[in-house]
């Protein structure tokens, strides 16, 4: 497993033991601390940004694996092509030599053309589970950031509304009193 997808994890256990440390108000509700919210909500396009300096890593390889396979595979037509000459000069057994040696050069052409193709297939396939890997990624890491921000919107709007009906209540009873107050002094 990659160091940026065990960041993504790690990112993900520190969300969990926020929540683990929040305070109870409501069932299902919490109040946590903010700052390490949105500490843990920062640090996840980073993480992701490690995803994609993976994918250009791997990119690379593609880029070496296939240089390495071009390099080889002109070492062999080279090779190929000295032994065909070596072979003309040599006796009455030219035409059956240079024969041989062409089959060869085109064997040998076309398993390196089958070692580029597969290295370059290769690549592709990595540079594309790579690329989906990190989009997913990216992906879930922002649905559950906003899962995360409505949550806590939630949370403060209730909270919001408990300020509010506990203002109300208090104005109420500050009414009930004067209105209390005022009704001995009538009687007299």
């Amino acid at each position: 497993m990659s160091e940026s997808v065990n960041k993504m994890f790690d990112l993900i256990d520190d969300l969990s033991a926020l929540c683990d440390d929040g305070i109870p108000v409501f069932p299902g509700r919490m109040i946590v601390n903010t700052k390490e919210l949105y500490k843990i909500v920062n640090a996840f396009p980073n993480a992701i940004s490690d995803e994609i300096n993976d994918a250009r890593i791997i990119l690379k390889k593609k880029d070496e694996i296939l240089q390495e396979a071009k390099m080889r595979a002109e070492r062999i037509i080279q090779d190929a092509e000295n032994e065909r000459y070596k072979l003309l000069n040599e006796s009455s057994l030219n035409k059956a030599m240079e024969e041989h040696a062409e089959k060869f050069r085109q064997t040998v052409f076309e398993e390196c053309q089958q070692i580029k193709m597969a290295a370059f297939n290769e690549a592709q396939e990595l540079r594309l589970n790579a690329k989906n890997d990190s989009i997913r990624m990216k992906e879930e890491s922002q649905e559950y950031a906003q899962q995360l921000l409505n949550n806590l919107e939630q949370d403060l709007n209730r909270l919001y509304q408990v300020v509010m009906n506990g203002q109300q209540r208090l104005q109420e009873m500050k009414s009930n009193d004067a209105m209390q107050q005022g009704a001995p002094e009538q009687q007299q």
